[in-house]
């Protein structure tokens, strides 16, 4: 028998490479049966490949520095998603980390970054890196062999290479508003019961804090069967950016603050003071009770059959100021349904967004995050100056004294602002379809 037809690895390759004793042992062993041995050593498995015969010639039998294969580094991530507790919950994306650590309204457990390569990416990585150090959060930096399991912890969405595990936001339960007497930056809360574990994260503060630019009531919004995590979070941006002072939840029927919610809001919602209600209706008694006005938002044609109720309709262009006048509440319902008939029944005021092309086809109304945006705005437009606006005031008040029948301006209007709210228009006498802002 030749030495071709005795060595396997010359019959594969066709050149012939000395191995060593215990190599060569082994391969004779394999070849009386004709079966290669499954438990090829390491030495065996490098002759194999053609391109990678250069380390056997070396002293070891070994590959050399000029291969270009290069050994695999061992993944180190975990096969499941490491919780550091069962109630934790992972926040993705750079808006939603980086707000929730300069907000810090939560317990932080762990915030994972993935190592990029781009001067841009470093940067972020350094202001987010240093709000976390500053909030004394454990920092990991992760490589390629975490992007399955950061997939995971966003659940399949986009992360961007920041994820923070961290506890739930607060969302203190209540059953009313305290009265607010004068415009002031605090109103009161009455608490509805909580368990030991809730109100360490809730927290149990009877007092609510908001800031303005200038002089005037609170304004909260209250959203009622609102279940897409995408309008939600919509709604929260907004809010946010108009200067919303709360947001007031229905829980039983409305989206959760989950992770996608919180990512659709791109922060907005660790700002926003968030409290939760569980009878809505009950809710809304008590508020009434304390001076709060109450405004459900509703389409203009849906409205029509509610005047003979005697609550006026307003739309963004008559509706004044009320924050200027009183506390106030707008009611958000659901996208198809919109607000429920027994919450439209406790409202004090109608209020909806007039269409510019009535009857022009099928869309009558708008997304319920647009319509929010819009409303908020009008409530919460600043007034101009007196000085600026003192000529068309003077016009204005000359016409409703004509309509009137003359006399001084009634308590609480007032002219140095730049409209007049629904309460102060209603002691004018002015009908609804007349009251106009300049």
């Amino acid at each position: 028998m030749s030495a071709e037809q005795e060595d396997p690895i010359r019959q594969r390759s066709g050149k012939y490479r000395t191995l060593s004793p215990c190599h060569s042992s082994n391969w004779q062993t394999d070849h009386k049966n004709g079966v290669v041995a499954k438990n090829i050593r390491q030495g065996q498995r490098w002759a194999d490949s053609s391109d990678r015969r250069k380390g056997l010639d070396s002293p070891e039998g070994m590959r050399t520095e000029s291969s270009d294969e290069r050994p695999r580094r061992k993944s180190n991530a975990p096969l499941a998603i490491p919780y550091t507790t069962p109630a934790s919950e992972f926040l993705y994306g750079h808006s939603v980390v980086t707000a929730a650590l300069k907000f810090s309204r939560r317990r932080f457990y762990k915030l994972y970054l993935f190592d990029g390569d781009s001067a841009e990416v470093r940067g972020q990585d350094r202001e987010v890196r240093k709000l976390a150090l500053a909030a004394n959060v454990e920092v990991t930096r992760v490589g390629n062999d975490w992007l399955r399991l950061m997939d995971k912890m966003s659940q399949g969405r986009p992360h961007n290479g920041y994820i923070l595990e961290a506890s739930h936001l607060p969302k203190l339960p209540v059953t009313g508003l305290q009265p607010v007497l004068k415009p002031q930056a605090t109103f009161g809360v009455a608490l509805n019961h909580q368990s030991r574990e809730e109100a360490a994260v809730n927290g149990n503060s009877s007092t609510v804090k908001y800031g303005t630019g200038y002089r005037r009531y609170p304004f909260l919004l209250l959203l009622d069967g609102i279940r897409d995590p995408g309008n939600m979070g919509a709604i929260f941006r907004s809010a946010h950016f108009l200067g919303v002072d709360g947001i007031l939840l229905c829980t039983r029927n409305s989206a959760a603050l989950s992770p996608v919610t919180l990512k659709a809001a791109a922060g907005a919602a660790e700002s926003l003071p968030i409290l939760s209600v569980d009878q809505p209706r009950s809710f809304i008694d008590n508020c009434q009770q304390n001076g709060w006005k109450f405004y459900a938002a509703v389409s203009p044609s849906s409205s029509e059959s509610e005047f003979s109720t005697g609550r006026p309709f307003y739309s963004t262009s008559t509706m004044g100021i009320p924050t200027q006048e009183h506390a106030c509440v707008m009611m958000l319902g659901s996208e198809g349904e919109g607000l429920r008939w027994n919450m439209q029944k406790k409202a004090d005021y109608l209020l909806g967004i007039e269409a510019q092309r009535a009857g022009s086809g099928e869309l009558d109304s708008l997304n319920v995050s647009v319509a929010a945006a819009l409303l908020c705005q009008a409530f919460l437009r600043k007034p101009v100056a007196a000085e600026k606006m003192r000529p068309q005031l003077q016009d204005k008040w000359i016409d409703l004294r004509e309509r009137t029948g003359g006399g001084a301006a009634p308590a609480g209007v007032d002219m140095g602002g730049v409209g007049l709210a629904p309460a102060a228009m209603d002691r004018l006498g002015v009908a609804a379809n007349e009251q106009r802002l300049f």
